[in-house]
């Protein structure tokens, strides 16, 4: 595995130890299967990142966008008494390291970037039981955590600085979705005509058609101009315009794209997240045009947007 795939914590452990074995991109790959399609499950522990935050977690159970995790520390390990201390015996890591069960909390998928392991359904149990109040006897090469001695001890400190990154893990955006249409924009605009919806808002044709059509949002102030004009509340408006559907936005915030994403951040130089949203509007107008009665597969859809973006960017490098 190259150095700059791993934690922090770990690439350092790696640094003075030489990169494990089963951290090497061949031994996970020979574990997970592809790193870039393995597709998040109770019992693994991922790389979590989000606005320079990079953290191990747990994964307990999904929560629709979300996942309950636990935060997993490896150098400097710490502990507590709502802590499981975990064997290298255990784990593909090696050395021991601890899970933070009573830091358990919930995170957006869209933060989940890289599958490093896989723990065992008694270690994962330990832990949602510790997080739900129940702690029970530590599984064969654990051990529970001990309670800090004293104010100065390390682990209240790295319990600490845990607790900050879940914090700004857990407040990553998630892709906006479409709300529950409070309003059917298109059957407002005609009863007063689309040339005064043009002219309240003073933008051009196909931008209003796309606001009409739910697929670009509106400032405040426009919401404000429509619902004057169209006799809803602005706040009516907002809600009708600019989400994606459900479950393009689940599928838009998966790890597996999450090196797209972050590759048109860079090339637009924008945020991840404003890059992930634009290949969602661009897949969902996409999909739009396209005709057919069955659900869309977003999936695919995603790559042939991704495709044909490539492309577009390859033409214009060449001048074509």
């Amino acid at each position: 595995m190259v150095m700059a795939e791993l934690p922090d914590r770990l690439r350092r452990l790696a640094e003075s130890l030489q990169v494990p074995r089963t951290l090497t991109t061949a031994a996970l790959c020979d574990r997970l299967g592809d790193p870039c399609q393995v597709e998040p499950a109770t019992g693994q522990v991922w790389q979590a990142e989000w606005d320079n935050v990079s953290q191990l977690v747990l994964l307990l159970s999904t929560e629709g966008r979300h996942w309950h995790v636990v935060p997993v520390s490896v150098e400097p390990t710490g502990e507590d008494e709502q802590s499981l201390l975990v064997s290298p015996d255990c784990t593909t890591l090696p050395v021991e390291v601890t899970a933070w069960a009573g830091l358990a909390t919930s995170i957006p998928t869209g933060t989940l970037s890289r599958a490093i392991d896989n723990w065992s359904a008694s270690i994962t149990a330990w832990c949602a039981d510790t997080s739900a109040g129940t702690i029970r006897t530590p599984p064969p090469g654990t051990r529970r955590g001990r309670p800090a001695v004293n104010p100065f001890d390390s682990s209240i400190a790295v319990r600490a600085s845990l607790s900050d990154d879940l914090d700004v893990l857990g407040a990553a955006p998630l892709v906006p979705v479409q709300a529950a249409q409070a309003v059917n924009l298109k059957s407002a605009a005609a009863r007063v005509g689309l040339p005064a919806v043009i002219t309240a808002l003073g933008l051009p044709q196909p931008t209003v058609m796309k606001i009409l059509q739910g697929k670009q949002p509106v400032t405040l102030q426009q919401a404000e101009v429509l619902a004057q004009l169209l006799g809803y509340a602005a706040e009516e408006i907002m809600a009708t315009t600019g989400g994606l559907p459900a479950n393009l936005a689940m599928e838009l915030e998966q790890p597996r794209w999450r090196t797209a994403w972050r590759s048109i951040a860079r090339r637009l130089d924008v945020s991840e997240d404003v890059a992930r949203l634009r290949a969602g509007t661009g897949t969902f107008a996409m999909a739009f045009r396209q005709t057919g009665g069955t659900a869309p597969d977003w999936r695919r859809r995603i790559g042939q947007w991704l495709a044909a973006s490539e492309t577009a960017t390859s033409g214009a490098e060449h001048g074509e």
